[in-house]
């Protein structure tokens, strides 16, 4: 038996003998939350798109930032510290080293949101220029924005 809360909310209680059966649409399919439940039970776990932006060695990212030491600490936000480093590329970068999570998402899930970041390309957006993936750490390598962070230019500190 189910119950359910009206708009002036008295309860009322439902004796449909069909109660426990998938709900269908007047055409007789099921609803959506039903197909979208069978279909992500159904669903195997895909490789993440290519990524295009270029996986960067720990090494030299420890390197350029005497291993992500003080020297190198230009700001802290909400997801981990941000260090100034310049590659071997020549590029001047803002490496985000993010804060290792309580509930570790999966590295297909991260690698699969890296592939998207990495295909934005927009002039009001500063662009990715690499990652790194190692074990629980997770690093990415944005291109450097030589007039402070949002947050500076939010708050007229810029």
């Amino acid at each position: 038996m189910r119950r359910w809360l009206c708009c002036n909310c008295q309860v009322e209680e439902s004796h449909n003998p069909h109660e426990d059966e998938p709900l269908k649409n007047n055409d007789g399919h099921d609803d959506a939350y039903t197909r979208n439940k069978n279909t992500a039970a159904n669903t195997e776990v895909k490789a993440p798109p290519p990524i295009e932006v270029p996986a960067l060695p720990l090494d030299e990212l420890k390197e350029k930032t005497d291993n992500f030491g003080s020297k190198s600490l230009i700001g802290e936000g909400s997801y981990g510290r941000v260090y100034y480093a310049t590659l071997d590329s020549g590029s001047a970068v803002a490496i985000k080293k993010l804060d290792v999570a309580s509930e570790p998402e999966s590295n297909v899930t991260f690698l699969s949101q890296v592939s998207m970041v990495s295909r934005l390309k927009h002039e009001n957006l500063v662009e990715l220029l690499g990652y790194c993936v190692e074990g629980s750490l997770r690093v990415l390598a944005y291109e450097f924005a030589t007039m402070g962070s949002l947050h500076d230019i939010l708050h007229g500190m810029a």
